[in-house]
């Protein structure tokens, strides 16, 4: 039994429209699928479209830069949980360091040198001095915090796939890139009682075309002192008074000498300044800085051209400039320098020559260094997809260079000019 159905105008509309409907909602589906870009996951060589990958990342967006409110990047990081021990900042090498004014970040507390830090993925020329005298690291003063697009923080180990120096983990700094347009940022901020003072500056230019894109980020950084002698209760190496332990140096002033052998503080040292066994102790705490001077002015360019093959051809260039000034107590001294004091020195209250056990040059004043640093890094190179696999090769050039001098007139004194 067949049964005709009428024609209808309107069934036939309904029918059309759900029909386009779907192939519409498909044909999006399919389009948001062609669409979607594909990320480079920090601890993995593989190129996904979703952001979980095999081992832990934390990423820091450029909001979240922003909302924290820090000038540096060496604030940021040493901030972070991930960061243990073996991260230091300016705040804690100024004094007897031999990487000051620099910094750096040691993930999961297995130091400088086993925590890799990345550009753009790409390796940075680590510091030209090394800290503790052995540790490398990469100093991220260097880094212009108002470049940087967004933080990958790798915290596990990812030495098979980086290296020996990723074993505690991998920051991978992301630059901006894609910028269009011209954005500038001036800031200041100072507190008083202590007096502490900090002006950055950053200037961000880009252009972008269907073919390429160019950006240029300069960036300008400076603080002022902050002494320890600020600071009250917090700024003295004797801590008992406070519920803490007395950590003043037995090397002090007026000085601790050998008698016939005894050892024997000086009659002018102040009674609370004699230890348990006779030295003359000193409070250093005072003479260091909790954040020394520094100025740091940097510029960053990144190029890229799309040729009509499918090719890219991309190209970075860093620049940084550091200045800072560093301070530490005066010059101490031992038995083993070989000092001596004759019996007819006016401030011999001994009566008979004397040997200088521990001794400070309180008069030559606290020592000062002065620190010059600069870095480059250029990056160029090809890169570009053949089906699906991608392809990239780049050459780069990097150089750390850091200068740190002292003379006379800022506190040092050479033992053999005392001999």
């Amino acid at each position: 039994m067949k049964q005709k159905i009428p024609f209808s105008p309107t069934l036939l509309a309904c029918a059309t429209l759900a029909f386009m409907g779907s192939y519409t909602a498909s044909a999006s589906a399919a389009q948001e699928a062609e669409n979607v870009e594909r990320i480079e996951v920090t601890g993995s060589r593989i190129k996904r479209s979703d952001m979980e990958g095999p081992s832990p990342v934390q990423s820091i967006s450029r909001a979240d830069i922003d909302n924290m409110g820090y000038d540096n990047l060496q604030q940021l990081l040493e901030k972070m949980p991930a960061a243990g021990n073996g991260t230091f900042s300016t705040r804690g090498n100024n004094q007897d360091s031999t990487a000051n004014g620099s910094a750096a970040v040691s993930l999961r507390g297995l130091g400088a040198d086993a925590t890799l830090v990345l550009i753009n993925g790409r390796r940075v020329a680590i510091s030209a001095f090394a800290e503790s005298i052995t540790n490398s690291f990469v100093d991220i003063n260097s880094i212009p915090v108002s470049a940087i697009e967004r933080i990958d923080i790798l915290k596990d180990g990812a030495s098979a796939i980086y290296g020996s120096d990723a074993v505690a983990g991998v920051v991978n700094v992301i630059l901006k890139k894609d910028i269009d347009g011209l954005e500038v940022n001036l800031g200041y901020g100072g507190t008083d009682g202590p007096n502490y003072e900090e002006t950055t500056a950053s200037l961000v230019w880009g252009t972008t075309s269907d073919k390429s894109s160019a950006s240029v980020i300069v960036d300008y950084y400076k603080n002022t002192t902050l002494s320890s002698n600020e600071m009250g209760s917090l700024g003295t190496a004797n801590q008992a008074p406070y519920g803490g332990q007395d950590f003043r140096s037995s090397r002090g002033f007026p000085g601790t000498f050998d008698v016939n052998g005894t050892q024997m503080a000086d009659p002018n040292c102040p009674a609370d300044q004699i230890s348990s066994s006779n030295s003359c102790v000193f409070d250093y705490g005072p003479f260091g800085y909790i954040t020394p001077a520094s100025e740091r002015v940097g510029a960053i360019s990144q190029f890229e051209y799309n040729f009509d093959t499918g090719i890219t051809a991309f190209m970075e260039l860093a620049v940084q400039h550091n200045s800072s000034v560093a301070q530490g107590a005066p010059t101490p001294l031992d038995k083993d320098a070989g000092l001596t004091v004759p019996a007819n020195h006016p401030n011999n209250p001994f009566g008979q020559q004397v040997g200088i056990n521990f001794f400070r040059t309180v008069d030559a004043g606290a020592r000062q260094w002065d620190i010059e640093s600069d870095t480059l890094r250029f990056v160029a190179g090809l890169k570009g997809e053949i089906n699906d696999w991608s392809w990239e090769t780049a050459v780069q050039k990097g150089r750390s260079k850091s200068l740190q001098t002292g003379d006379r007139t800022q506190g040092w004194v050479r033992t053999d000019f005392l001999q």
